[in-house]
């Protein structure tokens, strides 16, 4: 666990990378149908890799509405998290935000670590072990599959941060990057002989 990791000095260093979207604070279905709508214009020009941002996006974004441990006590009760997508020249970067149970923060690390450490067919196989073997903690098995399911759409590996916020409370910081499409590097063989 590190908890040196600043959520917003890491956010203020993106400024040299086009921050396409940012939002903090509650998230709800109809929230995230529209990010979905906005991602996919901003990313009809790279669609191979738009569509993988797209999944990984929602992916992300799920595991916050799902599992995030604040909640906006105004209204709804509805979970509270951060999303930013970003680019740079060479890639899309996904990051979201949310508070998780201190006691929860070694095992999802631990998960991450064994991720990593897989290749595509390791992760497949992974996903399947998770499914089908029950963990005490019901909501670890779910942030899991989800976190593998990032990995294999992402084709990266996943970058965690956590820092403890107090004996109950940790904030949970996910990044992942994908390459964008180049122009010059698409798999299209079709020349004239």
């Amino acid at each position: 666990m590190n908890n040196d990791f600043d959520f917003f000095q890491y956010y203020a260093q993106l400024n040299h990378e086009q921050v396409m979207l940012s939002y903090k604070g509650p998230i709800t279905d109809v929230l995230l149908a529209e990010f979905s709508r906005d991602i996919r214009q901003k990313l009809q020009g790279d669609q191979k890799a738009g569509k993988k941002v797209f999944s990984v996006f929602m992916e992300m974004a799920t595991n916050v509405l799902y599992y995030s441990k604040e909640i906006n006590y105004f209204g709804s009760r509805d979970k509270v998290g951060t999303i930013v997508v970003a680019q740079t020249d060479k890639e899309y970067k996904l990051i979201t935000g949310n508070m998780i149970y201190t006691d929860s923060a070694a095992k999802l690390i631990e998960r991450c670590q064994i991720i990593n450490s897989l290749d595509r067919e390791g992760l497949r196989e992974y996903k399947r072990y998770l499914r089908n073997n029950p963990i005490e903690n019901e909501e670890s098995r779910g942030a899991g599959i989800g976190l593998v399911q990032v990995a294999i759409t992402a084709d990266n590996n996943i970058e965690v941060k956590i820092k403890k916020i107090s004996d109950t409370y940790s904030f949970f910081v996910l990044v992942v990057n994908i390459q964008k499409t180049l122009p010059n590097n698409t798999n299209d063989t079709t020349q004239n002989s």
